[in-house]
């Protein structure tokens, strides 16, 4: 099973999403799912003790934005919201609290926040009901990440969970227009002639 394409985004019109966790909290190896090899790929080591400090993972039927998404599927960014880390691969059916924005050189890469929807924490409806301080370490954390790769990244504030589902639609909607207009490939092209 593909865990990109085959699990769909939601199955109660957007009460809940389904998220996929790539990068269990409190570890510090990132891993990405390749959706071509339906594999997790090790992809980078965090430097020193830095640790990831919360679950980080994708929504699945998402592309982001940038002027790369049509060559590379790169599902949407969640940070899934728990106590305790969650296993690597696991499908969490989570409600969407906001969005923290970033932006560089190259593309804009959103991060959804979200709290699974089974947890003692899914009284939580909106960013502001996550502690302040919770907020800045998420938002510190993943600055110092961009910033090792690139130095022109911008950091925006946390935004709405209306907000957050907006940036999901558009994605949405970019995964399915890719999936029914796929780019030909130069090679096949060739082999055609």
């Amino acid at each position: 099973m593909n865990l990109l394409h085959d699990i769909p985004l939601t199955t109660d019109n957007f009460k809940n999403i389904n998220c996929i966790v790539e990068v269990p909290k409190d570890t510090s190896t990132k891993y990405q799912y390749d959706d071509k090899l339906e594999i997790f790929e090790l992809t980078d080591c965090l430097v020193s003790s830095l640790k990831y400090p919360i679950n980080y993972g994708f929504i699945p039927q998402t592309l982001t934005q940038g002027p790369e998404w049509f060559k590379r599927e790169y599902p949407l960014d969640v940070l899934v919201f728990n106590h305790d880390a969650i296993d690597r691969g696991a499908l969490v059916r989570c409600r969407i609290l906001g969005v923290l924005e970033f932006e560089d050189s190259s593309s804009i890469d959103n991060k959804i926040l979200a709290v699974p929807s089974w947890s003692p924490l899914d009284k939580y409806s909106k960013v502001e009901d996550i502690e302040d301080a919770h907020l800045k370490i998420y938002k510190h954390f993943f600055r110092i990440c961009k910033l090792a790769h690139s130095s022109d990244t911008q950091v925006g504030e946390w935004q709405s969970a209306g907000e957050a589902l907006t940036v999901i639609k558009e994605s949405h909607q970019r995964w399915e227009f890719k999936r029914e207009c796929p780019r030909h490939d130069s090679n096949s092209q060739k082999q055609a002639n």
